[in-house]
């Protein structure tokens, strides 16, 4: 999977249409004050990777729900809340997107193009839902869990891997901090061993 994820980071062909969707993104979430309350500046800590988790759980809770007798109302109300709720999480993803590397940028790409194809998937079980067809809205479903499975894994290699949201100045004052720690812990353990007894 590691080879993979490589290839797409180097995807140069990726570029034209990581390129477009950072104008988009620029345009609507990418400016000023909106910017920054959406990447979520005021909260010391980017909003996307905390707002995804409603919409993610309440997909999830759906699938388990799908699995037992008589459940089709709760699960259909949840899956559709939980779809409502991507709403932010899309919004705040596309602040984000404006703040990323190239190579960031494609992954965050094919990222947003498995997330989309999830919420098509689950707009597409609602819909089944409504007209009273369980069984295909419990399998666009699962589809749409799946795809945005694929689409979690590439967020957080986003996240983990390519260090996106990561706030590098807080991470360089940490590791002076830690690196002054040292020095003074050092220091005070040559004092303690030449110190007369």
């Amino acid at each position: 999977m590691q080879r993979l994820l490589a290839r797409l980071e180097g995807a140069g062909s990726l570029d034209r249409a990581a390129d477009m969707l950072r104008r988009i993104a620029g345009a609507t979430a990418g400016r000023g004050r909106l910017r920054s309350a959406l990447h979520g500046e005021w909260f010391g800590h980017p909003l996307h990777p905390a707002i995804v988790q409603f919409p993610v759980g309440a997909w999830m809770s759906t699938a388990v729900l799908d699995l037992m007798p008589g459940t089709e109302r709760a699960a259909a109300a949840l899956l559709t809340a939980g779809t409502a709720g991507a709403l932010p999480a899309v919004t705040t993803g596309l602040a984000e997107y404006t703040t990323l590397s190239r190579r960031q940028r494609r992954v965050a790409l094919v990222h947003a193009g498995a997330n989309t194809a999830a919420l098509g998937c689950f707009a597409a079980s609602i819909a089944a839902r409504m007209r009273g067809d369980h069984s295909r809205g419990r399998m666009l479903s699962l589809a749409g869990l799946s795809v945005a499975g694929l689409g979690a894994y590439l967020g957080g290699h986003l996240a983990f891997s390519q260090a996106a949201g990561v706030d590098s100045g807080a991470v360089r004052d940490a590791a002076a901090d830690e690196t002054r720690d040292a020095a003074a812990r050092e220091t005070l353990e040559q004092a303690l061993e030449t110190a007369p007894r």
